[in-house]
């Protein structure tokens, strides 16, 4: 094996942010004050800090505020410097974890389509596949490729098996640092069994070997489990394709839904992650399927018998004793199962918070747990539940205000911007934060992690997840204060009050000022009357509040369907709508689960772009698909929509005409790369018009600012 396989393997993943977004909608996009103020005098050419908007002919990304950097990249290095690309979310990939024969870890990174490895020391380095070149190259390990690898095991002779998911095949690093198809077709997903050259599989995610020598693999798409024996003979072995289901029984009389990760216990069973039902299943080695766990009807023995409600569970691995571990993603917890299907939280970590996206698990020789985060971190629980950081990004435990490139933030969201110059945003530690025209970062109201409702001057105030950002003509900022499920009002004085809405009680009432109920609302748009918008996400509604704090219905309502509807203030449905903004016309754009819709003034909602609704009624210009959630929007001078993509990276415009096109960042290059268009993006959040051409956005943890071409 090559001198490189002598490290420590491992994965690390996205930010602590994604996890609150699994927990409830909290981000969104903020809009400036009017549409009268455009376009800003926003003369950041003269900032101190040589931060400069000017355009070249394609366009640029600057870094405006913040460190720069980001947990998703490409980069190995020493355990602080090394990257790792979360943009497989989309996909059925999670992060795959082996350990050989002499304790060394080994990790796939499917959003680099590479196989890393991390060092005693935390250190990373690739050893097979390059990040940001998908292929299904079969050779030597520096020319291979890979497409999204998953799961993997080694065999007794120290080969590695990748479960190379978006291959559609069963790939084998062997010993000599050569890489080739065991089984399975590049480009050819299919249900064959038959000779692994002939068969063929529908996105597998995971793959273990037995004590025999056999490989399971957890085909995902076609709802079984397969197994190729030591002759390459590749059969169905549990459950069938194409037929989905939840039954128990024996073999191939079982059926499954989504097969994703696997493990087998000391007694030879293989335990099976059955994410398209959230069932852990397992198969006794004559065949015979039953149900280990079902999250709902067990019990959290450390939550005071609360029920478990699992949510996306990644990866898997069991003891000597028989208990099984799950990466309970979407909770931000390992779970523990026993062999009687008895379930506990095993544990949170050192300071008793949940974890942030744990995915990949395996446990070392010495007994020590390895948890490969999706926010970038690679963990290990010592005995007795201490947690250790052994690789990953290091983030500020908390905000810091000073010079914008010294400044730090947290999971910043909304934005908006004044006519001077300054940008205020969002901060998740309930906090609302400035950066000002001569580039100094400040927190002007709220406390760094002091959650409350409470009114006051400026940091006296509280609040609890603060989303979205509006300033009216006379300079006074508005806030959807999600958590609190109300609007705040910070006037020009720095005083803190609440508009409409009663802090900790939801609902859907009109009327005015503490009368009036919101359910978690997120985005704003303020017009040129200084009427107020809101996204009553939690309502499936849009808001309207008068200057004077009237609050009524626009479009929607609580009780609507779960599936979104063109039509009008009566029949038209919303669902999630999270990001908004408003035209010279007063027309109110939406974002709506993974579509744009459009509320006209004479309350017409029609779907403008993105996935069709119920009624199959488009809007006009319906002609492309936005592929991910849009967290924020805002309107340029000539009437284009811009839309922050969180799920896919990048920054797409939508002419008045419907014509969609990206214009920053690149659909699975998730890092930040500021430059020349169209750089790289990490989960780009607000976003909002600060001149003609210029944007500031949020990327990550980050303030960048785009120009586009044709600044005057």
């Amino acid at each position: 094996m090559p001198s490189s396989l002598g490290h420590v393997y491992f994965f690390a993943h996205h930010r602590h942010f994604y996890r609150v977004i699994m927990q409830g909608y909290f981000a969104s996009i903020s809009r400036r004050a009017s549409w009268s103020c455009l376009p800003l005098a926003l003369a950041f050419v003269s900032l101190t800090w040589q931060v400069s908007v000017q355009a070249e002919t394609q366009g640029t990304l600057r870094l405006l505020a913040g460190s720069g950097d980001a947990p998703s990249g490409i980069a190995d290095g020493p355990a602080s410097v090394a990257r790792f690309n979360t943009n497989f979310l989309k996909f059925d990939a999670f992060i795959g974890t082996a350990i050989d024969s002499k304790g060394k870890l080994f990790v796939t990174d499917p959003g680099n389509h590479t196989i890393r490895q991390v060092a005693a020391d935390g250190a990373v380095s690739t050893l097979a596949g390059k990040a940001e070149q998908p292929g299904s190259t079969d050779g030597a390990i520096a020319q291979a490729r890979f497409r999204l690898p998953s799961g993997m095991a080694f065999d007794k002779a120290g080969n590695l098996y990748v479960a190379d998911s978006g291959n559609h095949s069963i790939r084998k690093i062997s010993l000599d640092g050569m890489v080739s198809t065991v089984a399975g077709k590049a480009g050819a997903p299919g249900t064959a069994d038959g000779p692994a050259a002939k068969a063929r599989f529908n996105t597998p995610t995971d793959v273990k070997i037995d004590a025999a020598g056999n490989l399971y693999v957890a085909d995902f798409e076609n709802h079984s489990i397969r197994k190729i024996t030591p002759d390459g003979m590749v059969s169905t072995w549990a459950g069938a394709s194409g037929k989905e289901g939840d039954a128990e029984g024996i073999a191939r009389q079982a059926r499954f839904r989504r097969p994703k990760a696997l493990a087998f216990d000391p007694a030879g069973n293989l335990i099976v992650n059955d994410a398209g039902t959230m069932v852990i299943r397992r198969i006794t080695p004559d065949g015979h399927v039953s149900t280990l766990s079902v999250g709902p009807e067990k019990f959290d023995k450390n939550k005071n018998d609360q029920e478990i409600e699992y949510g996306e569970i990644d990866g898997m691995v069991a003891d000597a004793d028989g208990n099984v571990y799950v990466a309970d993603r979407s909770s931000g917890k390992i779970r523990r199962i026993t062999s009687s299907g008895d379930v506990v939280t095993f544990v949170k970590n050192k300071k008793n918070e949940l974890f942030s996206e744990p995915s990949g698990l395996i446990f070392s020789p010495d007994g020590d747990i390895f948890i490969c985060q999706r926010d970038g971190n690679i963990l290990t629980v010592k005995d007795g539940g201490i947690v250790v950081s052994l690789s990953g990004p290091i983030y500020p435990t908390v905000s810091q205000d000073g010079p914008a490139l010294e400044a730090r933030f947290s999971s910043p969201s909304g934005i908006t911007a004044d006519h001077n110059g300054n940008l205020y945003l969002t901060d998740y530690r309930h906090t609302i934060r400035k950066i000002s025209s001569t580039g100094v970062v400040s927190t002007i109201a709220g406390m760094i992690n002091q959650g409350g409702s409470s009114d006051g001057n400026g940091v006296e105030a509280r609040f609890n997840m603060p989303s979205a950002l509006a300033l009216d003509s006379k300079g006074n900022l508005y806030v959807s204060d999600q958590k609190n499920h109300n609007i705040r009002k910070i006037d020009t004085a720095g005083v803190v009050t609440t508009f409409a809405g009663k802090a900790g009680e939801s609902g859907s009432v009109d009327g005015a000022g503490a009368t009036t109920r919101f359910n978690n609302p997120i985005g704003l748009a303020i017009d040129k009357h200084d009427n107020l918008y809101v996204a009553d996400n939690g309502n499936n509604q849009i808001r309207k509040i008068n200057p004077t704090g009237l609050v009524t219905t626009l479009m929607g309502k609580p009780s609507g369907s779960n599936k979104p509807r063109d039509g009008d203030k009566k029949t038209g449905h919303l669902v999630d709508p999270i990001a908004l903004t408003i035209d010279p016309t007063e027309n109110l754009y939406v974002t709506d689960r993974t579509s744009i819709r459009k509320i006209t003034p004479g309350g017409k909602l029609t779907t403008i772009a993105g996935n069709k609704v119920s009624a199959g009624i488009i809007g006009p210009h319906s002609t492309q698909d936005i592929y991910g959630v849009s967290w924020g929007i805002t309107i340029d001078h000539a009437g284009n929509l811009l839309v922050s993509d969180y799920d896919n990276d990048v920054i797409r415009k939508i002419s008045p005409k419907g014509k969609m096109t990206t214009i920053a960042g690149i659909d699975g290059y998730r890092r930040i790369q500021t430059g020349s268009l169209p750089g790289r993006l990490y989960r780009p959040m607000g976003i909002t018009t600060t001149g003609k051409n210029n944007f500031a956005v949020i990327s990550g943890d980050n303030v960048l600012m785009m120009a586009l071409p044709g600044n005057p």
